[in-house]
């Protein structure tokens, strides 16, 4: 196994943190972290990931998948890493929003009980003109352009 590139882990101060190797020059290093919202702690060698209380264990998980399609390695905790442990649960839809977001979908597609017809496919009805005819003493003859 190749030696990894980036450590990702959790600091008890800092929350979700980055620490690279010696392999990975600092440009580079600074540049791929900053692509996936991790911001340099001053006076250490970490970055540590924006805002953490905001879904910061799935941002630190995309993070991994995101910095290793950049062709880096990673070695990640174990919860941070999509390739060994499973996606955290996701917050279920209480059964009352569910119900009201269905009778508003079932609202906006129902026809309203305010206007019987439409305006447009009544007139339409009543004005059927069909396609007017040709009159019989119609001139065909060459006539020359311009």
């Amino acid at each position: 196994m190749e030696a990894p590139h980036l450590y990702l882990g959790w600091h008890p101060e800092y929350g979700f943190v980055a620490a690279s190797s010696p392999r990975l020059t600092d440009h580079l290093r600074d540049w791929a972290l900053e692509r996936v919202q991790f911001e340099p702690v001053p006076g250490t060698n970490l970055h540590r990931l924006t805002e953490p209380s905001q879904d910061g264990q799935r941002r630190a998980r995309q993070a991994v998948t995101a910095i290793r399609g950049l062709g880096l390695v990673v070695q990640a905790d174990f919860t941070l890493d999509p390739e060994l442990s499973a996606d955290p649960p996701r917050p279920a839809v209480s059964l009352g929003l569910a119900k009201r977001q269905a009778r508003i979908a079932g609202a906006a597609t129902a026809r309203s009980p305010q206007r019987g017809t439409s305006v447009t496919s009544a007139v339409a009805s009543v004005h059927r003109v069909g396609p007017t005819p040709a009159p019989a003493s119609t001139v065909t003859g060459t006539t020359r352009g311009r």
